[in-house]
């Protein structure tokens, strides 16, 4: 009896390590990066190059620009352009719209607080164009249980890809590539279909907001 209770007792040890390291990635890495796969939104890809800030990220900036010389920003409608081998195509029309609508309405409020959001292009305005190239659903029923919650088998996430163009010559300043999973922690995130997209899309546009106060040397105080 007392080998079976220590048997027993080491299966209970591997699973509490397990589960702990589980959170301990969840706690650590909060929305998760996956490899993006490129759709052909933007127009060229050559010189994108690993974010050194962001992992799994793709990131260009024009050396001979600074995101600190513009203040005032037009916001294209967020379109979807899905990448070849992107699992949203299965997604109706109308979640596609009602989560382009979302984004749109995040990016718009992201930079309200501390710039101008125009309508026209003028000097010192930065035009951005966005696409969601896939989306992947959250599934709640995975979500409820802490242990399927910790595995992530659960997660819904969304790629995108954007770039921000010079208002006025239409130059491009910056372009991103990006994939992201959401929070397995995210308690609400996780019970809504397109909760952890939701979740994505308001972390790249704080992400992007921070960028741009750092450049306007914004401290956030």
């Amino acid at each position: 009896m007392m080998k079976r209770n220590g048997k027993v007792n080491a299966v209970l040890s591997v699973s509490c390590m397990v589960v702990l390291a589980a959170m301990s990635s969840g706690l650590l890495t909060g929305c998760q990066a996956h490899k993006a796969t490129y759709s052909g939104f933007l127009s060229d890809y050559s010189k994108l190059q690993p974010n050194p800030e962001v992992e799994d990220a793709l990131y260009y900036q024009d050396p001979a620009k600074s995101l600190g010389d513009y203040n005032k920003f037009m916001i294209d409608p967020i379109l979807v352009h899905f990448a070849p081998n992107a699992k949203g195509t299965a997604l109706d029309p109308a979640t596609l719209k009602k989560l382009t609508d979302y984004a749109y309405d995040e990016v718009r409020k992201g930079w309200s607080e501390r710039y101008s959001v125009v309508d026209a292009p003028g000097p010192g305005f930065l035009r951005i164009r966005a696409a969601l190239t896939d989306i992947k659903k959250t599934k709640p029923a995975m979500n409820i249980h802490p242990a399927t919650k910790l595995s992530g088998i659960g997660l819904g996430g969304a790629s995108m890809e954007a770039e921000g163009l010079d208002s006025q010559t239409g130059k491009r300043v910056l372009a991103v590539v990006d994939t992201r999973a959401g929070n397995r922690l995210a308690i609400a995130a996780g019970l809504d279909p397109l909760g952890h997209a939701k979740q994505v899309i308001r972390h790249w546009v704080e992400r992007f907001v921070k960028r741009v106060d750092k450049a306007h040397g914004y401290s956030g105080k």
